[in-house]
């Protein structure tokens, strides 16, 4: 039985997700999957480096006819797991500043 490591409650969500380097390279696209004060969850074809930080935005749904604003945070990448092979990562996550 593995231990919960997390403090803060996770959110189960699927959102559109960007994530890009700090250096302001090239955009990667995923879907959010989990969301707390803390951290979150994507999944991608994106491959980052463990303790890298990057740059996400996360949209979230419209509520009604309420355009909602995305979330962008600076984040660092806490672990990566292949779900399939060469074509689906899932990316741990740890908030370290919100942009907008």
């Amino acid at each position: 039985m593995s231990a919960e490591k997390r403090t803060a409650k996770r959110v189960p969500v699927e959102c559109p997700a960007r994530i890009r380097t700090l250096d302001l390279g090239p955009s990667y696209y995923g879907t959010c999957t989990d969301l707390s004060v803390t951290g979150l969850t994507i999944l991608s074809n994106f491959v980052p480096r463990h303790d890298e930080e990057l740059e996400v935005t996360v949209v979230p749904p419209r509520n009604g006819g309420i355009k909602p604003q995305p979330m962008t945070a600076r984040v660092r990448v806490r672990r990566c797991h292949e779900l399939e092979s060469g074509q689906q990562y899932e990316i741990g996550l740890e908030i370290v500043q919100i942009l907008a």
